[in-house]
């Protein structure tokens, strides 16, 4: 138990994972992880229920950025990160988060 706090903190991670995609629309991945864990709906809310879990969504973003040889500047493609209401809604009828974490590889 950590100092300071009342509650006891778990921690739990199942994993299910999509091969890696390059594209600029996070849409295209979420989707279709999406299309694969729907049909399992059911189990995900009973496991999050019965067990006190929260689902979530973690999206890994690598974007490539190259320095300018001349001037030093430094250009990068970033991914868009926007969803449409159905996919808002499919994420919501899951009640599952979705986070992103954003990495830049720089190339000399």
């Amino acid at each position: 138990m950590k100092p300071g706090r009342p509650d006891q903190q778990r921690f739990s991670n199942w994993t299910y994972e999509l091969p890696e995609v390059r594209t600029y629309f996070t849409e295209e991945v979420v989707t279709r992880l999406l299309d694969e864990i729907e049909p399992h709906a059911g189990g995900i809310v009973e496991a999050c229920t019965s067990l006190g879990l929260r689902a979530g969504i973690n999206v890994v973003i690598t974007m490539s950025g190259v320095r300018d040889a001349g001037d030093g500047d430094v250009t990068v493609s970033t991914a868009a990160v926007t969803y449409t209401s159905e996919t808002l809604k499919r994420l919501a009828r899951l009640n599952v988060s979705v986070d992103h974490d954003q990495y830049v590889v720089l190339h000399q």
